[in-house]
């Protein structure tokens, strides 16, 4: 059986006490003026969850991450939030650290060290150096800001009568699992990791009792969730040594007389709702400073938070290179390029937008002329002005050099209403799904990617129509609630 309804799903959680812990909560909260304001937390996993959590009124386990967050979580019995506070659709149950200890925890451990090794991203002749800074930062705070969040998740079982659903989610709450079951003994745990797990040998960076502690404490769990087969595939490898038996046909392993489940499900978007909001007087809006940016040019677009995984550096210079190659088009292609600034307190993510605004300087003043600027960047977007230009694209590049899933890609083509074509490298997790229907590049060949940005303003209309219409589909066919659904399923066959 499978649930193919919201409904479904909903009665399946009616007598489960649903969990959700991640380090970023579905709320943030920020002073200003001497007044606590709430706002949405970012990211895809929020959007991707909240919608449950509000339907069950379950509870978000997640890390204070602001001064308002550790304000408000103080104003509050055992720092739990009820959101909105006059009548509830959740809680969310704040845990609170140190700053100084969030810092090392989230700023030396989480990333870059564990980002880093997760996306092949370390320089390996030269970097990481695994000093005794980075061995504190361990001990002192990621193993302790685990404990912290198994300790209020285990007070949020204790709460509630019904059956305690537990979704850990990522890469910060890799230990927390273990002192999870060693507290509570049988009781269901899964845990979805959004972003690649590598091959082995390149986890095995890590020092040998970190990829202990991160393998023991995952395998606490009854499912482990990825977004590609790849990535399960790569997590059963690197757990050979570690455990009794892995079953590579079934995507199990045995360990300490458990049964654990290895799955992918690829995460999407809730297409309905993307369109619902493209229509909504703020984008509509947002859509006249895209056109007004556009005017009679070629739009080529991308959005990305300033990560060193999106390969934001190579996209420009690819364009670059496509203006060298094809000076007929200058004047006519306009690149549009909107983000958000991610972990500026980590100074390799600083050099990397440094690096950034200077191609971009450069590009401009050398190909400039009269009124026309080949790239019009926009740092701190929201997201209605994201909305606009995903509606008048026309070409969009998405070309990490690997991530998890990368949604970008799914969201464009939903609400594009221009024919507008996908670039997008192989490194994608995106890539298996929509290859058919998108331009696919290498991540690291600037030339082909300079090519294809120029196939892209050469392909017919007809063409353009055939490849949109199969991104539409595939996107529809295969929703965010899909995702969920696999995973209850799954759930609920395990219980």
């Amino acid at each position: 059986m499978t649930y193919d309804t919201q409904e479904q799903i909903n009665q399946f959680l009616e007598d489960k006490n649903l969990i959700v812990a991640s380090n970023r909560g579905p709320v943030e909260f920020h002073i200003k003026e001497g007044k606590t304001e709430m706002k949405r937390g970012g990211g895809g996993l929020v959007s991707t969850l909240l919608p449950f959590m509000t339907r069950v009124k379950g509870s978000w386990v997640a890390s204070a991450m602001t001064e308002g967050d550790r304000k408000i979580a103080a104003e509050h019995k055992k720092c739990m939030v009820p959101i909105p506070e006059d009548n509830p659709d959740f809680c969310v149950s704040f845990v609170v650290v140190d700053p100084e200890i969030y810092k090392d925890y989230y700023s030396v451990i989480s990333n870059p060290l564990i980002w880093f090794v997760q996306h092949y991203m370390w320089n390996t002749p030269y970097m990481p150096e695994i000093d005794d800074n980075i061995h504190k930062a361990w001990h002192d705070s990621y193993v302790y800001v685990n404990q912290q969040f198994a300790e209020r998740i285990i007070e949020e079982v204790k709460l509630s009568e019904k059956k305690p659903l537990i979704m850990l989610q990522d890469y910060h709450l890799y230990t927390c699992p273990s002192y999870i079951r060693e507290k509570l003994g049988d009781i269901f745990l899964s845990h979805f990791i959004h972003i690649p797990w590598p091959q082995s040998e390149y986890f095995s960076i890590l020092p040998e009792y970190m990829q202990e502690a991160i393998i023991k404490g995952l395998l606490s769990n009854d499912i482990i969730g990825f977004h590609l087969e790849k990535y399960a595939r790569n997590f059963l490898y690197t757990c050979e040594p570690y455990v009794d038996k892995v079953d590579y046909k079934t995507d199990t392993i045995w360990y300490e007389g458990r049964r654990i489940f290895v799955k992918n499900y690829p995460i999407s978007v809730d297409d309905k709702k993307l369109i619902e909001n493209a229509k909504s007087p703020e984008v509509i809006k947002k859509e006249e400073l895209i056109k007004k940016i556009k005017g009679d040019n070629f739009l080529l677009y991308r959005t990305d938070r300033a990560d060193l995984s999106k390969n934001i550096i190579r996209g420009f210079k690819a364009y670059e290179l496509f203006l060298q190659k094809h000076p007929e088009f200058h004047g006519k292609v306009i690149f549009l390029s909107t983000g958000m600034p991610t972990r500026q307190q980590i100074k390799e993510y600083c050099d990397y937008r440094d690096e950034s605004y200077r191609i971009i300087d450069s590009i401009n003043e050398r190909y400039s002329k009269d009124s026309w600027v080949p790239i019009k960047q926009i740092f701190k977007a929201d997201y209605g002005l994201v909305t606009a230009a995903f509606k008048h694209y026309d070409c969009l590049l998405v070309n990490p050099i690997v991530d998890g899933m990368n949604i970008v890609a799914k969201e464009g083509p939903v609400v594009n209403e221009n024919n507008g074509v996908l670039i997008m490298s192989n490194g994608a997790g995106s890539y298996e799904e929509l290859k058919d229907y998108s331009i696919i590049v290498n991540a690291y060949d600037i030339s082909q990617t300079a090519d294809a940005i120029y196939r892209a303003i050469m392909m017919s209309k007809h063409e353009r129509q055939r490849l949109i219409e199969g991104l539409k589909k595939t996107v529809r066919e295969r929703n965010v609630y899909i995702w969920m659904q696999e995973q209850f399923n799954d759930i609920r066959n395990l219980f």
